[in-house]
């Protein structure tokens, strides 16, 4: 349901200016429930592209990689 709700308001930010939407990571392995549900509520704003994946992580480990290694400073978000 929340999910729902942001894409639905970032639609709104966007002026319904939205080529696609792309669900992807962990809950894009779900097809059977998580995706068709979602599909029900936020395909009629764009079409909606799924991208199964965990690639989340190995980007976290390259940048931290590239942190220790000395090539990229770390970020601070306070």
């Amino acid at each position: 349901y929340q999910i729902a709700k942001w894409v639905g308001k970032m639609a709104t930010v966007l002026k319904k200016d939205v080529d696609a939407i792309v669900l992807t990571g962990g809950l894009a392995y779900d097809k059977k429930y998580m995706v068709k549900w979602l599909k029900e509520y936020i395909e009629y704003i764009a079409k909606v592209l799924v991208y199964p994946g965990g690639d989340e992580e190995k980007a976290l480990a390259l940048a931290a990689l590239r942190v220790l290694k000395g090539t990229e400073k770390p970020k601070n978000y306070d």
